[in-house]
Parts: C-alpha cells; sequence; structure tokens
C-alpha cells in the first residue's frame, strides 16, 4: 500500500506543470534527507555525520559553491535533534553563512511506524558585495554599498511519517521569511526570504536478498515561482555500493555512486546541465562524506561492509 502510494503522489507532482526554482541545489537529497527536511533528525537507529560540497557550473569563474557540515541524533522520549552549518556563495555577489539547529519529536504509529514533527532555528548572515558587479549604469543608487552584510533569523518546519523501508513527508523553508535591511534600497522597501514548500518521498523494494531499488521524489514551490521536481532511482548491492539516475526538470541530468565500507559512505553526483547554462559550463559536481556513529541495538547486527544491517526476517515479520 505504501509503494502504490508514494506511486500516486509521483504521478500527481508530475502532472502539474513544472518549470524550475531553487534554494541551494541538492542532487543526492536521499542520501542525506536531513538537508531538506528537518523532521529527519533523530529518525535512524546511527547518528550520521555528513560533509558535503556542491560545485554547480564547474570552471565557471564565480560559479556556486555550497559547503555543508550536518549531523542528527535520536534521544530518549522520542526526541530528535540535529545541526547544519552551511556556507553557501551563489555566485560572485552574493553568500551566506548560517547555523541551523533541530528539534524533533516523533509519535509512534501502528505497524512500528513512526510520524515526526521539527522545527529548526536558523541564524545566518547574507552578504552582498556590490564591488565585484560589472555594473550596466555605475551611478546607480542601489548600487553604490560596496560589501553588505545583515544578520537574519528564520526557522524551517518539517513532518515526515516513515517506516523500515519508505519515508514521505514535506518541510517549509524560511518559515518567517526573514527581511534583509540593505543599505542602499533605493526605494525604501525591504527585501524579503520568500516561504519554500517542499515535498518529499522514498520507498526501498527489495529485490532479492543481495539487491533493492530506491526511487525517490522531491518537490519544491513557493508562491511567486513555479514547481520544480527531482526524481531519481537508485540501485543497491548488499548495502555496500550504489548507483543512480537523477532528473530535474528543465535543470539537469545526474549520474550517481556510492559506497560504505564499516560506518564510512560515499556519495558521488556528476550533472549534465540541460538549460542554457550549459554554455558556461555543462558540469556540476557533488561530493559528499559521512560517518554513521553506531548505536547498541538488539535488532542490529554488524556486516562486512556496513554496520547497520538489518536481519531480513526481521524486516518482514
Amino acid at each position: 500500500m505504501k509503494r502504490y502510494l508514494l506511486l500516486l503522489v509521483t504521478g500527481l507532482l508530475i502532472s502539474s506543470g513544472l518549470f524550475a526554482q531553487q534554494l541551494g541545489r541538492r542532487t543526492q537529497f536521499m542520501f542525506n534527507p536531513y538537508l531538506v527536511n528537518p523532521a529527519v533528525a533523530g529518525t535512524k537507529n546511527y547518528t550520521p555525520i555528513m560533509m558535503s560540497f556542491r560545485n554547480q557550473w564547474a570552471g565557471f569563474e564565480g560559479a556556486p559553491k555550497t559547503y555543508t557540515v550536518s549531523g542528527h541524533a535520536s534521544l530518549p522520549h522520542n526526541i530528535g535533534v540535529g545541526g547544519i552549518l552551511y556556507s553557501d556563495n551563489t555566485g560572485g555577489a552574493i553568500s551566506r553563512t548560517g547555523l541551523e539547529l533541530t528539534g524533533a519529536y516523533k509519535v509512534d504509529l501502528t505497524n512500528e511506524d513512526q510520524i515526526s514533527f521539527a522545527l529548526s532555528p536558523v541564524i545566518g548572515q547574507y552578504k552582498f558585495n556590490n564591488d565585484s558587479l560589472v555594473y550596466y549604469d555605475p551611478n546607480d543608487q542601489a548600487l553604490l554599498g560596496g560589501l553588505e552584510k545583515n544578520m537574519t533569523f528564520d526557522a524551517n518546519f518539517g513532518m515526515l511519517v516513515y517506516g523500515t523501508n519508505y519515508m514521505f513527508g514535506f518541510s517549509i523553508p524560511n518559515l518567517m521569511q526573514a527581511k534583509l535591511k540593505l543599505e542602499n534600497n533605493s526605494n525604501g522597501e525591504e527585501n524579503q526570504f520568500v516561504r519554500h514548500y517542499y515535498f518529499m518521498g522514498s520507498y526501498k523494494y527489495y529485490l532479492s536478498d543481495n539487491f533493492d531499488i530506491q526511487p525517490s521524489v522531491l518537490t519544491k514551490f513557493t508562491a511567486v515561482t513555479p514547481v520544480q521536481f527531482d526524481i531519481n532511482v537508485k540501485g543497491t548491492y548488499q548495502d555496500m555500493i550504489w548507483a543512480g539516475i537523477g532528473y530535474r526538470h528543465r535543470d539537469a541530468i545526474a549520474i550517481m555512486l556510492g559506497a560504505e565500507y564499516l560506518d564510512f559512505t560515499l556519495g558521488y553526483a556528476y550533472e549534465i546541465t540541460t538549460t542554457d547554462a550549459r554554455n558556461f559550463s555543462p558540469h556540476t559536481h557533488e561530493l559528499t562524506v559521512g560517518y554513521n556513529i553506531p548505536r547498541a541495538n538488539p535488532r542490529f547486527k554488524k556486516g562486512r561492509m556496513n554496520g547497520r544491517i538489518v536481519p531480513r526476517k526481521k524486516i518482514f515479520k
């Protein structure tokens, strides 16, 4: 029933008339779903510490680069906590750095499934460097401020329903729509972050004891931009080596590879740009490395390459 629900949701999202929009793109969103939904915090039977680097439009001067460090853990009484530290240079004049801290609470459902709710306060610094721009009008009063900085405070909300081999939910970044008070705003109005809406889902299907396949979907939109969707399919061998392919509507096609050894993880995505940006650079690289701190749990056993393999008879009992 759960897999049919995911397929139905995917079909509805695809049929919506879709275009691109972004708030920091992440191709490997199911490799570290906490980055797109704070309700993932504390849903694992281990504590994942992940670092990622994304170089969009590689080789193009001033191209966006994003660095992220994240981690989350489960505490007693169905509480989850987590944190994200990020640095996002969106290309030349604009950059953002910030810290997101998450508190989550899980509610038990039937059949060992759970639903998680989370809220993440986010504090960040927004920089706008006018000196790095090439002006059409050098006397434009809105572009004479040099380097401008502004501290912002906002929050992200998330909800997630999940079980042994599936998850689906939604999140709302920029919940409070923080305002940016730039010094040289010629019309006196305040710039403002826009509230985003993310919907995500995945289902892991076991083809055999050695192989599984995991389709996933992420859809994003705002009140002022069209919908954008990502669809990925990942195949894994013995919970050790995986490969996948992804498609972002009117933006890129991605090829993904990854591996796990003991409690270490590695993921890489190579994107081929399909928009006009390919004239400047057709390539994007995204690299993620991590370490999963194991937790003592009688349901889990040590595997040759993975410390979190669940015996199949316990998954399907």
